[in-house]
């Protein structure tokens, strides 16, 4: 294993799970790290949940200061749940806080984004930028603006599953498809990508789940997307997310975990994943407790742009715990610091407990 424990944010009476989050630097350096923090229930992902933030004034080492930054009434009185945030730093200099916004009613799930003017102090009214209908699924920092500066929103879009006795009664979501989202002009408007799907043929049945992306040297755009497949698909594109190639078969084996991955300073790509699929006999409980199989969480490098990426280091190896929805941030220093779920049997799932880890340059080369 490599790297430092820096936090450890577990669950309460009052705070039944903290989860998947997004790192950003602000502008006197500091880090702040924002991410979904649950009230008074199970840790379901339907619970009620809001934005919370943090800050870290040295370099990631500490992290201090813990408030609400967006609630949820602040998209909508009818918004039941927030989560999944993703920040990025917008071209006019505001740091933007993008998250979904669920309606259990209706079976929706949308994308929003808040902008602030002051380094997160406050917040600019939720702006819808997905469809407004149907079940958008978007990972914690997942969004990302490409070098000509155009914001990119990687969704898998799942439609609704209706009950045979009563048409008007929603009973689910079917698989998923890629749609990514994408603006031009710093978040005023948002226009949709054509929909790629994976064939159930393929022996995919999940269709495309948690899509993220990350743009190539030559300019094209890498997709990875979570499937139940034993492995991570991809898929490119050539016009800036307009279109995309149907999704195939990578090199990731995993287990059904989604992989992340950033770009560093120095040009080599660092990918986060659960290798290990979930084959027959391994089972995704610990007891009562679900860990997805999502063990061991490694961390592999590519300085081919990501054609390879030879070494797997093992970063959390814990057999009884779950490791997954990892956040990526470069340190001023060249260390990374890694924010993601680490739950076990203790939390009562993967999902409860949030943890944060910092890796030293030196362990990054």
């Amino acid at each position: 294993m490599i790297g430092r424990l820096i936090a450890d944010l577990g669950p309460s009476e009052e705070n039944c799970r903290n989860s998947e989050g997004s790192f950003l630097e602000l502008k006197d350096g500091s880090i702040l790290f924002a991410w979904s923090r649950y009230g008074i229930g199970d840790g379901d992902d339907g619970d009620v949940c809001e934005i919370w933030g943090m800050v870290s004034r040295d370099g990631g080492e500490s992290f201090d200061g813990s408030r609400r930054l967006i609630a949820r009434e602040d998209v909508s009185d009818d918004t039941d749940n927030i989560m999944s945030a993703s920040l990025l730093r917008m071209k006019n200099g505001d740091v933007g806080l993008f998250f979904l916004a669920k309606n259990h009613a209706n079976h929706r799930c949308r994308v929003y984004f808040s902008r602030s003017a002051d380094e997160g102090e406050s917040w600019s009214v939720p702006l819808l930028c997905s469809a407004p209908e149907g079940y958008h699924v978007v990972n914690n920092d997942r969004v990302i603006a490409t070098s000509a500066g155009r914001i990119l929103v990687p969704a898998a879009l799942h439609q609704s599953r209706y009950s045979k006795r009563d048409p008007n009664k929603i009973t689910g979501v079917g698989p998923g498809s890629l749609v990514v989202y994408y603006s031009d002009d710093d978040g005023a408007t948002f226009h949709a990508s054509k929909p790629v799907t994976i064939p159930v043929s393929s022996g995919c049945r999940t269709g495309v789940q948690e899509p993220g992306v990350l743009e190539l040297a030559d300019g094209r755009l890498w997709c990875f997307i979570r499937t139940d497949a034993g492995r991570q698909y991809e898929s490119y594109s050539a016009d800036g997310g307009e279109t995309w190639t149907d999704p195939l078969p990578s090199k990731f084996t995993s287990a059904i975990s989604p992989l992340s991955a950033k770009r560093l300073r120095d040009g080599r790509i660092a990918a986060v994943w659960n290798p290990v699929p979930v084959y027959n006999g391994r089972s995704e409980w610990i007891g009562d407790t679900w860990t997805g199989a999502r063990t061991p969480l490694v961390l592999a490098l590519s300085e081919d742009d990501g054609q390879n990426f030879p070494e797997l280091i093992p970063v959390e190896t814990d057999e009884r715990r779950g490791f997954c929805y990892v956040a990526i941030h470069e340190t001023r220093d060249g260390g990374l610091l890694l924010g993601y779920c680490a739950g076990g049997e203790p939390e009562g799932s993967t999902l409860r407990l949030l943890r944060i880890r910092k890796l030293s340059r030196d362990e990054l080369k």
